[in-house]
């Protein structure tokens, strides 16, 4: 291979180094901030499951979210998200509880078993404000 001496060459991708805030993020996927949303969670029992608690969603992403709560969950926890948007459209998801904040209240990170497409296309469809997180 033959190179000009006047020819730079792009070393910008072995230059890169990831500020520590985006270290420290692991979700990828856009969070977006909705509105139009009810959320319940039910933890799964050893032989049923529990009752639906009513959460806050903070933001939303096809991977999980973040909810804040009263009722205490712990990390580990399996649970079922119900997601019932205004338009009447319902998703069941089986989650866990990946992530415990306590400074501000009881604020949960849920992530979903599997990568929800479905949801992520229905996000995407239903978005009526450009708010991401």
């Amino acid at each position: 291979m033959n190179v000009d001496d006047n020819t730079e060459m792009p070393d910008d991708l072995f230059d890169f180094d990831p500020s520590r805030n985006q270290l420290i993020n692991n979700r990828i996927t856009t969070r977006y901030l909705r509105e139009d949303i009810k959320a319940t969670l039910c933890k799964k029992r050893l032989f049923h499951l529990g009752r639906e608690t009513p959460v806050d969603l903070i933001d939303i992403s096809s991977k999980g979210v973040l909810v804040l709560s009263n009722q205490k969950f712990s990390i580990h926890d399996k649970v079922t998200l119900k997601l019932e948007f205004d338009s009447g459209k319902t998703f069941k998801i089986k989650a866990a509880v990946v992530r415990k904040s306590t400074p501000q209240g009881n604020h949960y990170g849920i992530r979903f078993d599997r990568y929800n497409d479905e949801l992520g296309d229905y996000l995407l469809e239903t978005q009526k404000k450009l708010v991401f997180k």
